[in-house]
């Protein structure tokens, strides 16, 4: 590593990298034995070193260089976390922790509950250490003790338990290293665990909210043991004052951790501290433990630490989340999702495939009050749309696609008129829907969007002219019947056919599950397709092909929210793509009367558009 000639001295670069990525222990053990030891002489102790004692080290010389070393890493702490990447590159990686989620910016995914071993409910001895930069607890291993492991979560394998820690700030408005929408909490608890198999790392995060009123209406009752627990910890910890102080401590696991732990966000990013590893998976839980300002103050005044690191850039990552119902933010601008933050979503389609920047896209906003009067002839159906048929449903990653199951009897599902030139075989039907009964389809109605919308696609293989049929899909957010939806209204024959598709499609929650299902293509498409919209578009996904002829009809599938309900929590695909601008296309209907929106400013048309 060193190396002396002519009274220069050389120093091996590789040696010196590997060095400064020595482990925070050993470089601790390093400066603890230099409190007792001169560089003019070394220790007899020395002869009895092991290995990581600075006395293993060659000579005085390598010694020197170690202390400086020593106060290289000091600096890189002390400086903080702007210049950590000045010495571990790792620190300006692009899977860096932590970051700030922006809810309208995540993705739904199913995950399974987190399986906590039966351990995690008993009492187990801690070590509670003031490391010098947070207060760490890790299992007491002089006491024999029940192991803590942990599976489920969308994690492969068993993890075991390594350690837990907080961080904090200076008042109860700052100290968690992640945000929410920019808003930080009062402090942030992080439990580590690790996959002995595959050295996969874990971490569970915990935000820590306080309420400086100190108003009990805060608190949520079912939480009491775990404000407990942790008030036992900090009047336990806050003696811990000086680096390296110490105690041992009983605490139960599940009892801190608390019972709101069914939502949570994921993501793969970083230790927060240097070296910065990446490829830790993180997992944020939603609800925060609540305490009064008053339970958390003397522990933050007596031990404080202000080593959180702020928001990484999330770059290209997905944040997941595992609940449907995401809380947007009262701040618009975190409600716009950036092409990072979009895992290379509708807003980039058209870097990779320039037809997606087009001028004939699809979906569009229909503004009722812009579109022009044309009189279109009746669709007419071959003998195959009024019968059952089997189709093979498959989840493709995106949505979930009916396809017809034997090729032979295609011809029976033809489709002609609606002033389409020529005849058109049946291709697939397929679904876009969203998180809540408001969003989801593609196409909007003066800026309206539906919960759903299906699309029935045809081709004329002879011109390969492609047609789209596209019907709303409309659902109450009550569940009383005779309050809110005349049901005699509806066609039961069209809400059946799409229970008995919904009670097989919902099970097909991976990608590449299917399954074979009888369906009546007359029922699931219902009986209003008299009035409807027409225009020239596009594919609305990749590669964005245009030359399509769309056909929106006016009239929706109605379903009470319950009917719904179940089918989006068990599969929801997030990527249906929004309204392009229609350029100077024209949007026809087939019916005199329209219905004007109730927003001015949808009724303002452009001059080329007016009929």
């Amino acid at each position: 590593m060193v190396a002396l000639s002519n009274n220069y001295v050389f120093v091996d670069p590789i040696a010196c990298s590997l060095l400064i990525e020595f482990p925070r222990q050993f470089i601790l053990n390093i400066r603890r034995s230099n409190e007792q030891r001169t560089i003019d002489g070394i220790s007899p102790s020395c002869a009895e070193s092991s290995v990581g004692d600075p006395c293993s080290l060659p000579n005085r010389l390598t010694w020197l260089l170690v202390s400086y070393l020593i106060v290289f890493y000091e600096l890189a702490i002390v400086f903080g976390p702007d210049i950590w990447s000045d010495y571990y590159p790792m620190c300006a990686g692009k899977s860096q922790s932590p970051i700030n989620i922006l809810s309208a910016c995540t993705k739904y995914v199913k995950l399974h509950p987190f399986k906590f071993s039966p351990s995690h409910n008993e009492k187990h001895y801690f070590t509670l250490k003031n490391n010098g930069h947070t207060v760490i607890g890790i299992i007491n291993d002089a006491y024999q003790q029940s192991p803590l492991t942990l599976t489920g979560g969308g994690l492969n394998g068993t993890f075991k338990f390594v350690n837990f820690h907080l961080h904090w700030g200076e008042n109860y408005k700052s100290g968690s290293e992640h945000q929410i929408n920019g808003i930080k909490y009062a402090g942030e608890i992080h439990f580590v665990y690790t996959n002995p198999l595959t050295s996969q790392m874990a971490v569970l995060g915990i935000f820590m909210q306080s309420f400086i009123d100190n108003q009990r209406s805060h608190l949520k009752k079912d939480d009491q043991p775990t404000r407990d627990e942790w008030e036992r910890y900090f009047d336990t910890s806050e003696i811990l004052k000086s680096e390296n102080d110490s105690i041992v401590f009983d605490l139960s696991l599940g009892t801190l951790m608390g019972d709101d732990l069914a939502d949570f966000w994921r993501y793969q990013g970083s230790l927060t501290t240097p070296p910065c590893t990446e490829g830790v998976i993180w997992t944020i839980f939603k609800e925060p433990i609540v305490f009064l300002e008053n339970q958390f103050k003397s522990f933050r005044d007596n031990i404080y630490f202000e080593d959180y690191r702020g928001p990484q850039p999330v770059y290209n990552r997905t944040v997941y989340r595992n609940f449907v119902n995401e809380t947007l933010s009262s701040i618009p601008d975190y409600n716009l999702c950036s092409i990072q933050n979009r895992n290379n979503g509708p807003d980039v389609w058209s870097e990779l495939y320039p037809t997606c920047g087009g001028q004939q896209q699809s979906p569009i906003n229909i503004l009722t009050a812009c579109t022009t009067y044309r009189k279109f002839p009746s669709f007419a159906f071959e003998s195959g749309y009024y019968h059952q048929h089997n189709f093979s449903l498959l989840n493709n990653g995106h949505t979930i696609v009916g396809t017809f199951a034997s090729e032979k009897q295609l011809s029976s599902l033809r489709l002609r008129g609606g002033d389409l030139k020529g005849t058109f075989d049946f291709v697939n039907f397929h679904l876009h829907w969203g998180e809540n009964h408001k969003s989801g389809s593609e196409h909007e109605i003066n800026g309206r969007p539906f919960p759903g919308e299906i699309h029935f696609v045809y081709t004329n293989h002879l011109t390969n002219q492609t047609a789209v049929l596209g019907i709303f899909m409309k659902s109450t957010a009550y569940d009383n019947e005779t309050e809110n939806m005349n049901m005699q209204s509806i066609d039961a024959e069209t809400r059946q056919e799409w229970l008995r598709f919904f009670d097989h499609a919902q099970n097909l929650t991976t990608e590449g599950s299917s399954t074979i299902l009888s369906l009546n293509l007359e029922y699931l498409m219902g009986e209003n397709l008299h009035d409807f919209w027409r225009y020239k578009g596009s594919l609305t996904t990749p590669p964005c092909t245009e030359g399509i002829i769309w056909t929106i009809f006016k009239e929706p599938i109605m379903f009470v929210e319950s009917e719904f309900k179940n089918f989006r929590e068990n599969i929801y695909f997030e990527d249906y793509r929004r309204p392009q601008p229609l350029y100077t296309r024209v949007i026809y209907r087939n019916f005199h009367n329209e219905t004007l929106s109730t927003i001015p400013d949808y009724n303002c048309c452009p001059a080329k558009s007016v009929g």
